[in-house]
């Protein structure tokens, strides 16, 4: 009876292993058959369904000297909802509710978004469409509402995060800032420093719903991705904005192809503004094209400040020497030159011709030491050589082209390059041969700075994703361009030119300026009888002590063409603004703590602020956006109401707290100015009617 019973149980184990193993085998047969008969047909319906995708961090931002940011990367999402996950009671309980909320927020009425949601229902919708591109604020806003607030996987609410880089400043250094562009080439800053700018990298899995939308499996925020570190540039947007307005005012006025124009520090390089304007089809001006680093061409006028220094300085000229004018008119060779301006002058000193910007004058000089032999040739190539301007300035952005001068020494060239006997008179006032705007203004700087060439630079700091920072200090290129009294000389033309010559027209309140005009005939050879000129003027201010460096190009102005003319007024309106800017008032100091200006904007931004420099404050507004107004003793935070069917009162507001109002009620918004608003294009408290609104700011 006891050995049945053990045959029993043996023979129930037997079948039980003998079962887990036919299963077993049968599992492996499978395995085997799903991943090497049939691997390649899963494989492909897998990765119809879900993949892995390369997801870029957080780019980090790019500001001015000042702390103003010039580029950032904001987040928008496109919103869907899981109908289904939502329990019976709890979707029945609050539909209506949801409707009516999703219905202030969209131009859909309660009763639509109720059947659509219904309908979706119905149908097992896991992945029902609310909002495409919406903004941080109406995302959160969307987990708050009945149901949503319950949770992702309770309520249903899910999202996918992209995020687009944004200029606050819009237009201002628009192209030397730069572009983050996901198929095309990188631009300006954003290019130069994208190692640095760009977020860490991570590895997404994605999940493929119907209508062919992929959404992240886990949420990105789950996640610990590092942000990009930030770039903070030499650039002052205060001189920026008045840099670039007075350009595009200019450009305007001529009808003009283009225009750029730049200030940069004498003492150190550092370049605090950058205007290029393009004029497009449509009429309108954009940034399209940084001209100042990567246009070559003829500098014309501008270019006999290098000229003249390299005669004085190759000690073959005495700019008190009298010299030819032929009354503005001369044949060298078989062409003939000519001055912008008529005079009746047959002789007169160096100095002089160079302020009335004589070409003959300038032209007879150079002929006269260096354009008889090949000899004098190379050294008229080699004086000029040594002063540093047949190089390229290095500018840390790309795009940056190098001089073109003719070489007597090179004679295997095309025949339009090859030296002639009109080089040295024609090259003397600045053609046959090419410089950017920026390559010629560096030379301006370096004289002014008294001899010592500076790099020009963009950059005052780098700080990197771990927390650690890089300054940039100020690089020099060349010690002395020249001696010391070579450069006297050429500032001494220079404040001549101001005062007397070309340039005397162009006066400015409370302070003094040196420069030269520029005025470029194209094509000048082979008899076109369309005339084309650009217009141009390079100097800078103070000139007893300089402390910015200015050269403005106008291109292919219409109507009028003289340097003095239509690139003098740019320089001359920059120079009188900027100049003011140190005149500015500034928050004056009583017992030690700094009075506060009425000002608009984040209530949180305003408290922290308030809290760290000690000062008291009264908070009336319970709200986020207040009016801060100070008292006597205290500072009264009122609250400053937001609707979000009416155009709100942003005046008193910084930039960023009012872009940030206005676009998140779907507004466009145009900048004039830098400051705060004081006047905007739609009145507070209208219908929002339009799709674009005007801010200006000072």
């Amino acid at each position: 009876m006891q050995m049945d019973r053990k045959s029993e149980l043996l023979l129930r184990v037997y079948v039980v292993f003998f079962a887990f193993a036919l299963f077993a085998a049968v599992i492996m047969c499978k395995v085997v058959k799903i991943t090497l008969v049939e691997g390649d047909k899963w494989r492909e319906l897998g990765g119809r369904n879900v993949k892995w995708v390369d997801v870029k961090g957080e780019r980090g931002n790019i500001y001015d000297q000042h702390g103003n940011l010039l580029a950032t990367s904001l987040p928008y999402f496109d919103i869907y909802v899981d109908l289904v996950t939502s329990p019976d009671r709890l979707f029945d309980e609050n539909i209506n509710a949801l409707s009516r909320k999703l219905s202030q927020v969209s131009s859909k009425s309660a009763a639509a978004w109720k059947s659509e949601l219904v309908n979706g229902r119905k149908k097992g919708k896991k992945y029902y469409p609310l909002f495409r591109n919406a903004t941080k604020d109406k995302r959160d806003l969307l987990k708050t509402f009945p149901i949503f607030n319950k949770g992702k996987h309770k309520g249903g609410l899910q999202w996918e995060e992209k995020r687009t880089r944004e200029k606050p400043y819009k237009l201002l250094a628009s192209r030397t800032i730069g572009l983050d562009r996901e198929n095309a080439s990188k631009i300006g800053l954003e290019r130069t420093y994208d190692a640095i700018l760009e977020g860490e990298k991570q590895k997404r899995l994605l999940r493929r719903f119907p209508g062919g939308d992929w959404l992240p499996v886990f949420d990105p925020g789950e996640t610990n991705q590092k942000k990009g570190g930030d770039v903070v540039t030499t650039l002052d947007m205060h001189i920026q904005d008045i840099v670039h307005h007075e350009l595009l005012e200019a450009c305007e006025a001529y009808a003009a192809q283009g225009g750029t124009a730049v200030v940069m520090e004498v003492e150190t390089g550092a370049i605090k503004a950058m205007a290029n304007l393009k004029r497009l089809k449509s009429g309108n001006y954009n940034e399209e094209y940084n001209y100042a680093v990567g246009r070559l061409s003829e500098p014309g006028s501008t270019f006999k400040l290098i000229s003249s220094l390299a005669m004085i300085e190759d000690k073959k000229l005495d700019i008190t020497k009298q010299i030819a004018l032929n009354k503005g008119k001369k044949k060298f060779y078989n062409h003939w030159m000519r001055d912008s301006e008529r005079h009746n002058l047959e002789i007169a000193t160096f100095k002089h011709a160079f302020e009335i910007s004589s070409n003959v004058g300038m032209a007879n000089a150079a002929y006269s030491l260096y354009g008889r032999s090949r000899s004098q040739w190379v050294e008229f190539y080699e004086a000029l050589n040594n002063l540093g301007v047949m190089e390229p300035t290095g500018i840390e952005i790309a795009g940056e082209l190098k001089p073109y001068f003719k070489n007597p020494s090179n004679k295997k060239v095309e025949p339009n390059k090859k030296w002639s006997g009109t080089t040295v008179p024609w090259m003397a006032h600045g053609y046959e041969l090419e410089m950017t705007p920026l390559q010629i203004l560096n030379v301006y700087n370096a004289v002014a700075n008294d001899g010592r060439m500076m790099k020009p630079y963009l950059t005052k700091e780098l700080i990197f994703s771990d927390g650690t920072s890089k300054k940039i200090a100020p690089r020099v290129l060349k010690q002395k361009i020249a001696s010391e009294e070579a450069i006297k000389k050429a500032q001494e033309m220079l404040e001549g030119v101001a005062e007397r010559g070309t340039a005397k027209r162009l006066k400015v309140t409370n302070t003094s300026f040196a420069g030269k005009t520029g005025t470029t005939r194209l094509n000048y050879w082979g008899g076109n009888d369309k005339k084309e000129y650009n217009a141009s003027f390079a100097g800078y201010f103070p000139a007893d002590n300089p402390k910015y460096s200015v050269m403005v190009v106008i291109y292919k102005p219409e109507g009028a063409y003289y340097g003095s003319t239509v690139a003098g007024p740019v320089f001359q309106d920059i120079v009188q603004r900027v100049s003011g800017l140190g005149n500015r008032n500034l928050p004056e100091f009583v017992e030690g703590r700094k009075v506060v200006k009425a000002h608009s904007g984040y209530n949180a931004d305003y408290k922290k602020l308030l809290e760290f420099v000690g000062l008291d404050y009264s908070d009336e507004s319970k709200g986020n956006w207040v009016h801060m107004k100070p008292d006597s003793d205290v500072v009264t935070i009122e609250k400053r109401t937001i609707k979000k069917t009416v155009v709100p009162d942003v005046k008193g507001m910084g930039l960023r707290d009012a872009v940030y109002v206005l676009e998140s009620l779907g507004l466009q918004v145009d900048v004039l100015g830098v400051g705060q608003v004081y006047k905007q294009s739609m009145k507070p408290g209208t219908a929002i009617d339009k799709k674009s609104i005007t801010i200006h700011l000072k």
